[in-house]
């Protein structure tokens, strides 16, 4: 039987829109292929469960970092071989270094300047950092002073008591890479005083708090792509609806709608779906206590149930709930207690 071409016209559209539906439910359901971030640990590694290969990361740390409701990944905790804690008079003279193919910059912090942002407009690490500047305090001031160095590595300053097979133990290389990096030979030997700069070695000295930072730090990862900057912080705020002071459980992450969120650590989906103000929310529940939330989202791609790595991707960015604007709140609690996320990433 042949069809009108006014019929014909109207079968095309039903074939056209079926289409169109098709494709947007397997948008909404299925992720993109990209379901992993090489980027999630611009904090340190983990340690997986034994057989299972890790996430891609980037470090700017070295190694580390969770109810029993997982076949629970196994982390552990490396900081730094031996440490010291430093003190006033262990601040590093620049002007007595002997190695030739490392330059050290010194730095006036400026306003919107921090830690990570110069690690990484020297293409360093936070350990080269504290490094070359063992008494650095936990938290940048404006107009304090840095030596930034040019290369990844450690400066040393010679005690009466060193020699180089201990300081080679110590920090994991040779004598022959000390003695080649900073002349040292046998009619030119280091003496007390002397700074020498150990390559891609990771410091032996830093003060309490960077200690007890970096025992906690790696743990979790930044949930995003990249390294995220807070709105709000963890604590006793200000409500944005309300203006009376409220605590508030964890971080507000900037990002845009629709940018992809990562799991930031291994562990177990716990929850899926609505609650309350969180809006859009996903649980992760982690090794030892640890749980991870996830809220205002705007996609779920998280399952009940479902084991995820560090740096799977679990969801996008959207402003459900009780917010004012798209962003990621972000949280982390131990056994049901909430606790500042920025003393774990």
């Amino acid at each position: 039987m042949a069809f009108s071409p006014n019929r014909r016209f109207w079968i095309l559209i039903l074939f056209c829109l079926t289409i169109g539906v098709i494709y947007v439910l397997a948008r909404h359901t299925t992720p993109p292929s990209d379901n992993t971030s090489a980027y999630i640990l611009i904090t340190p590694t983990a340690v997986e469960t034994a057989g299972e290969a890790q996430t891609p990361t980037i470090s700017i740390t070295s190694a580390i970092a969770p109810i029993a409701l997982v076949s629970t990944p196994v982390f552990t905790a490396t900081v730094v071989a031996t440490y010291s804690e430093a003190t006033a008079s262990d601040v590093i003279d620049p002007k007595k270094l002997r190695a030739k193919d490392v330059v050290v910059t010194v730095h006036k912090v400026d306003f919107g300047e921090n830690y990570w942002t110069l690690a990484k407009q020297a293409n360093i690490d936070i350990y080269t950092l504290i490094g070359a500047n063992p008494t650095m305090p936990f938290k940048a001031a404006y107009h304090m002073t840095l030596n930034i160095l040019s290369r990844k590595g450690v400066l040393h300053t010679v005690h009466p008591e060193d020699n180089l097979s201990q300081l080679a133990e110590e920090y994991r290389t040779t004598e022959k890479i000390i003695k080649d990096t900073n002349n040292i030979h046998w009619w030119r030997p280091m003496h007390t005083g002397d700074v020498l700069f150990i390559p891609n070695a990771k410091p032996l000295l830093m003060v309490k708090e960077w200690r007890d930072y970096f025992s906690k730090r790696g743990m979790f990862g930044v949930p995003f792509s990249k390294w995220a900057t807070w709105t709000s912080g963890f604590g006793l705020r200000i409500d944005p609806f309300t203006g009376k002071h409220r605590e508030h459980t964890g971080v507000d992450l900037r990002a845009k709608y629709g940018d992809p969120v990562y799991a930031s650590a291994p562990g177990k989906v716990i929850f899926t779906g609505v609650a309350g103000g969180y809006g859009n929310l996903i649980k992760i529940a982690h090794a030892h206590g640890y749980t991870s939330y996830y809220g205002h989202l705007s996609k779920i791609y998280a399952r009940m149930g479902a084991k995820v790595r560090r740096g799977t991707l679990i969801g996008r960015v959207g402003a459900t709930g009780r917010v004012t604007g798209p962003h990621l709140h972000f949280e982390i609690r131990l056994n049901g207690k909430p606790l500042d996320p920025l003393q774990f990433i």
